[in-house]
């Protein structure tokens, strides 16, 4: 059985909710993530995902 600290990604890329799509969708794409963290001053407001852009 494997914990949660095994499988995290633990080098993360997080942006602000002022990105650009454009911003996050290169981000994505040359990281290769399926998703990134959009955080405002240090709190967690929302993830962005690849799925999220195909349907903008």
């Amino acid at each position: 059985m494997f914990s949660i600290e095994q499988v995290i990604t633990k080098n993360l890329f997080m942006v602000p909710s002022n990105s650009t799509i454009k911003e996050v969708g290169i981000l994505l794409c040359e990281k290769e993530f399926y998703a990134l963290p959009i955080v405002d001053d240090n709190e967690l407001v929302g993830i962005v995902t690849t799925k999220d852009l195909i349907k903008f």
